[in-house]
């Protein structure tokens, strides 16, 4: 189990996000946008390999997105309507998510077992989510949802919102901190394993 924070996506962060694990490690990097149909986040490992991607299929009030996992089509997910409590279920994956879009707090199952909790948290006056995972080989496949999760999420709201102890970086001798700790995992890149 592994906890990696992911920069909510707004108008001041456009482009790539860099996801990492509370240790400030560089694990992920997430890119692309949405809004039109046939636009695409995708997840990257640090060496530039394309890992996931989650596709817009469809606009409108209930948008739909095909989620890729090394290249196959592993399931697609919609938005809902919900007032207060979200659910949504991703088909053919069988995984379902609890939550609430006004909060941003959200679980994903699978039956019985809980593959990732979604907290919003405050890291450096910016706002991230911070992803618990209960498994490396789901980490990328998790990232999109989280992102697709985010970007759903009501931003005028702030309950929830828990503020976080800093991360670690590299203390530099200017008193200036580094975040470009490159963390190597290793990973069943083939596979996607619950």
């Amino acid at each position: 189990m592994r906890k990696l924070y992911v920069r909510n996506q707004d108008a001041t962060n456009k482009g790539a996000t860099v996801v990492r694990d509370d240790h400030n490690n560089s694990c992920y990097l997430l890119v692309g946008k949405w809004g039109i149909r046939h636009d695409a986040l995708s997840v990257y490992d640090i060496q530039g390999d394309l890992l996931a991607e989650i596709k817009q299929t469809s606009v409108g009030i209930f948008p739909k997105f095909d989620i890729f996992f090394n290249g196959n089509k592993i399931g697609s997910i919609s938005k809902t309507f919900g007032l207060f409590h979200e659910f949504l279920y991703i088909n053919k994956l069988k995984w379902f998510i609890t939550g609430s879009l006004r909060t941003g707090s959200h679980h994903v199952y699978s039956v019985h077992k809980r593959i990732m909790t979604v907290t919003p948290v405050i890291l450096y006056g910016a706002g991230y989510n911070e992803l618990l995972i209960t498994s490396q080989a789901t980490e990328p496949v998790c990232i999109c949802l989280a992102a697709i999760l985010d970007h759903w999420t009501k931003k005028d709201s702030k309950s929830g919102v828990k503020k976080t102890a800093s991360i670690p970086g590299w203390q530099l001798s200017n008193g200036e901190t580094s975040f470009n700790n490159i963390h190597e995992h290793k990973k069943n890149k083939n596979k996607l394993t619950e």
